[in-house]
Order: C-alpha cells, then structure tokens, then sequence
C-alpha cells in the first residue's frame, strides 16, 4: 500500500475487540491557514473532538456524572504527513493503543477522502476528579476498553 494509505491495520494491531470511533468533519475555512490547508492547530481541535466523542461512547461522563470527572492530556505526538484541503471531509478515527494505571494512550488518525493517511498519533491522557482535582485510576468504562496490560 502506498506511503500515508489509510490501512485496516489501524483496526487490525489488536487481537481483542477494542472500541474504536470514527467522526467526520468538514475542513471550512476557519479550519485553513495562509498556505491554503488545514492548519496545525485546528488539526489538534479535530483530534480532540474525536477523543471527546471517544469518551462519550465509553459512557465516562453516564458513570460519574458530566462534571466530576476531567480527562487532561500529559503528551501528544502527532505526524503531518498530507496536506488536508477547503471543503473535504477528513475521517477521524480513535482507537484505544495502551494503559497504565493511571495513564491511557489513543491512537489516532486523520484520512482524507482519497483514504491517505493525512495526520496521525498518539495522545497520553489522565483522568481527574473535578472536585479533590486528583488524578485518579483509569476507571473501568475506559479501561475495559483497552487490551490487557503486558505481564513483563
């Protein structure tokens, strides 16, 4: 497959059924900058969304209630490999990558409609009670969702 194709594989590098999401949203103007593609910035807007829309299907905010817990991101890494254009709709999928015990890793990919890979990464993020403003464990509707944890 062709360098920045969209494979199944970002589907694939799991043996257990995680949950992956997948949204689309439609590069507008205020997504573009002076080059003419979507900016860098609004590209990292695009990922969180996906990520919101990620926590929402695993039910974090049903289990604890909308303002008690916060999810916070520790670490993004992101590849720009395509330009993205006015008036596109890109394909943003979130797919759960690995965890720890307080700390949980998404990867995540941007496709444009001729299925290149336009952007892609991965996001370290914790989860936060809203009212003692501590980090706490990965809670289970997150967790569940993640392959097993190596025993190394």
């Amino acid at each position: 497959m062709a360098e920045g194709q969209a494979e199944d594989s970002f589907y694939q590098e799991q043996e257990v059924a995680c949950m992956r999401t997948e949204i689309q949203i439609e590069v507008t103007q205020e997504h573009t900058d002076t080059l003419g593609h979507l900016n860098h910035v609004k590209a990292l807007g695009f990922l969180e969304q996906a990520r919101l829309d990620w926590y929402a299907d695993c039910g974090l905010w049903k289990e604890a209630g909308e303002d008690s817990l916060g999810t916070i991101v520790v670490n993004i890494n992101v590849n720009y490999r395509k330009e993205c254009f006015l008036g596109e709709i890109l394909t943003v999928r979130t797919r759960p990558a690995s965890m720890g015990t307080k700390s949980f890793i998404l990867a995540q990919e941007i496709v444009r409609p001729d299925g290149q890979v336009a952007i892609d990464g991965v996001t370290t993020s914790v989860v936060m009670d809203m009212t003692t403003r501590n980090i706490i464990p990965v809670p289970h509707c997150l967790a569940k969702h993640f392959p097993p944890l190596s025993k190394s």
